[in-house]
């Protein structure tokens, strides 16, 4: 194997720090790469620029056979290595360690490239951080599609203090080796592109490392983790997968390396129960599994069985079951969240996920509720046992299931149990107060109502001030008591909406609560209001009057009574006479809202320049000002615009139109009879008026003209009466 050195000229096109002294060497593997490998010598050059360095780059390809990448590399390098390709990466990776001066080392390829070199420089200049860890991690997000919008993310680890007799093995998915790892460095504010492994290029590269990995089997099939990487080099293809994993397990079992202790063994052991689980092969699953976990202690692996069972119907598994595997994944999400360097799989480690273990606990309830005659005891014990310290978004899901199971069986022990859960340095997390009010909104009768208030109440040593006006949304409550029970920087901010209610209920004006609260928290204190609301909607409009009586006029309290209104005269059930009179109130406190903030004389013309429903708004009060006065014909003009401009109304809109359609037909129709009665009445008239019976033709004709009054005809038949 000929490898030579290519010395490079110090002077480069970009300036650099003092090189005498080098505190990190970066080497890249050169091959044909032509598209990306400028982006990624720019990615590093920062670092070159403001760091001691050194840049290493080892070519695999050849001066004849290269797309110009290595010409590309002789602008930035300090050295290449110019090593004949032998379809192994490991040695290419040594070759150029040979030549590294730096203490640290940094190894990469031509298809990756740092997002922002910014923290590393940050790391590297301070000797705290470098002469106190041994390795830097970091994120990389391997594309897998063109578009780069789509990845893969996995830890990049190839950021690497450097001792005496590190080296790196395995002819394909090298292992720096021989270093002892004390402390590892997370950087979070960054992370490495990669886009080796997109389309046929993708196929390509598989192909070639699966036959790199075959070859080096055929010499060494006591090697682990050639194994292992062949196994999980397979992808999608689970009879592949199958095949390969159980050949490896019969071949090491074959040569006595079925060491429970070896990390290699216990992964390849895992990738067959998952092409079993996968295949849909329980039978052979079970079997599997019961001997994986009489070996293995490891509470992350553990719960990789264990999700494993838990993939398949939990019908199939019964309650008992599921509630055991579930409790062994529990173990594996606290073990992960907690960990210290624990040890880990990169290969399975997006099987233990804090969102999937929540929504397992949903799928366990759900379970209990079908197959349970007592459900709600082993919902209990779940609720009892989840590890709610653990946070994750589908976590809020849960605490509101969990809540309202709870509130339903008229618990206050678990309830207790789950305040005190959520309860850190003295005070109540937001998120139990959000998913209590969840279960609040959603109640729809009144016993259910003051059982939840019940049980609320029932919480004993509050020192939560949301948790408080919860406690007392429906009670009689002093303006003293109210101030003395809350600390002064108290607001109505979500979830502290009831303070509105408690406020209304008792004759107090809110608007002290209100005035220090940002409008983004006064939209989400309105939207929840409004969501209780919709449970009773008929109640509505007195409560908007007891606001309007007891709130003076202000911004907050006008975005409020209209939230309300809408909702109340949108919804489409009301009798229209009903919706027509709130929707005037609608408007007026829309049109006050807007005023307050936006320039009156837009308000005046609705210009285009207002959000659309307040130029609804102004349309449609224009519209039932019109429909009051009879002018039908304009009034339908401005419903037409009004719908136009805020379509969400359609329902409402469309009623009265047809309500005033109906009353247009209704008139014709009443004008057509007159019109025919005229007619007779006015024969009969002139008939008695030939009889020489002019006084009854007097008195008829009087009555007509109240009935048709403007008939052109009436002064012609009174000249005759007269004659």
């Amino acid at each position: 194997m000929e490898t030579w050195v290519e010395e490079l000229p110090k002077e480069k096109f970009f300036p650099r720090v003092n090189t005498t002294e080098c505190l990190v060497t970066i080497s890249m593997l050169i091959s044909n790469r032509i598209d990306t490998v400028e982006k990624c010598f720019e990615s590093f050059r920062p670092l070159l620029e403001q760091i001691p360095s050194e840049f290493i780059a080892v070519d695999t390809v050849g001066d004849e056979k290269s797309d110009g990448s290595v010409d590309v590399a002789r602008r930035y390098a300090d050295k290449i290595v110019h090593f004949e390709w032998c379809d192994d990466f490991a040695a290419a990776r040594n070759a150029g360690l040979k030549e590294a001066r730096g203490k640290w080392l940094i190894y990469l390829d031509d298809d990756e490239w740092f997002d922002d070199a910014g923290p590393l420089i940050d790391f590297f200049s301070k000797p705290e951080l470098y002469e106190n860890y041994d390795r830097v991690s970091m994120m990389e997000h391997s594309y897998t599609s063109a578009s780069q919008i789509e990845y893969n993310s996995s830890s990049f680890s190839r950021i690497s203090v450097l001792t005496p007799g590190a080296k790196f093995v395995n002819p394909v998915h090298e292992l720096l080796k021989g270093i002892v790892y004390r402390n590892e460095y997370n950087i979070k504010e960054t992370f490495v592109h990669h886009v080796g492994y997109i389309g046929k290029l993708s196929n390509k590269k598989t192909e070639r490392n699966r036959k790199i990995m075959d070859n080096e089997l055929e010499k060494n099939p006591d090697n682990l983790h050639l194994w292992l990487q062949q196994i999980a080099g397979v992808g999608s293809n689970e009879n592949e997968v199958l095949k390969l994993s159980e050949e490896a397990v019969l071949e090491l079992r074959r040569l006595g390396l079925s060491d429970w202790s070896n990390q290699n063994w216990v992964e390849i052991f895992l990738y067959r129960m998952k092409s079993y689980t996968r295949l849909k092969m329980w039978d052979k699953l079970d079997e599997n599994v019961d001997e994986f976990l009489k070996n293995v202690k490891n509470p992350f692996f553990r719960g990789i069985a264990a999700i494993f069972e838990l993939s398949r119907n939990l019908n199939d598994l019964g309650i008992e079951k599921a509630n055991d595997w579930i409790h062994i994944y529990f173990e594996a999400v606290k073990y992960y969240v907690n960990r210290d360097e624990k040890e880990i799989s990169y290969f399975f480690s997006d099987d233990i996920d804090k969102a999937n273990m929540y929504k397992l606990v949903i799928m366990y309830f759900n379970l209990c509720l079908k197959e349970s005659d007592d459900s709600y005891s082993d919902i209990k014990k779940m609720i009892r046992d989840i590890p709610w310290n653990i946070f994750s978004r589908k976590r809020s899901g849960v605490l509101a299931s969990s809540l309202k199971y709870i509130i339903d069986n008229e618990d206050a022990e678990t309830l207790a149990f789950l305040y005190n859960s959520f309860i850190t340095d003295g005070r109540i997390d937001e998120e139990f107060l959000q998913q209590l009010d969840r279960v609040d909104i959603g109640i729809e009768s009144d016993t259910a109502q003051e059982k939840f208030d019940q049980l609320i109440e029932s919480i004993d040593n509050v020192t939560s001030d949301s948790l408080w006006i919860k406690q007392h949304a429906r009670k009689e409550v002093s303006e003293d008591e109210l101030e003395q029970s809350l600390i002064d920087e108290t607001t109505f901010a979500y979830p502290n909406e009831d303070l509105v209610r408690i406020c209304i209920r008792n004759g107090i004006s809110p608007q002290k609560y209100v005035e220090k609260v940002s409008f983004e928290d006064v939209e989400k204190s309105v939207s929840a209001i409004v969501a209780k609301e919709e449970n009773h909607l008929d109640r509505i409009p007195l409560f908007a009057s007891e606001i309007e009586k007891n709130w003076e006029n202000s911004v907050q309290r006008n975005y409020l009574l209209a939230a309300l209104r809408k909702r109340y005269i949108f919804q489409g059930t009301m009798p229209l006479n009903k919706a027509l009179e709130e929707s005037e109130k609608y408007c007026r406190n829309m049109i006050e809202y807007a005023k307050s903030i936006y320039l009156p004389e837009l308000c005046d013309s609705a210009s285009v320049l207002l959000p659309k429903e307040i130029r609804f708004a102004i349309l449609f009060e224009k519209s039932l000002k019109l429909k009051k006065s009879g002018a039908l014909k304009e009034c339908l003009a401005y419903l037409q615009q009004s719908l136009d401009v805020f379509n969400e109304t359609e329902t409402l809109i469309r009623r009265i139109i047809q309500e005033i359609e109906l009353d247009q037909r209704k008139q014709i129709k009443v004008d057509d009879e007159m019109v025919r009665l005229g007619n007779q009445v006015k024969s009969q008239i002139l008939a008695l008026i030939s009889q020489g019976q002019n006084e009854v033709a007097a008195g008829l004709l009087k009555e007509l003209k109240q009935i048709t009054p403007e008939d052109p005809d009436l002064a012609t038949l009174e000249k005759l009466c007269q004659s």
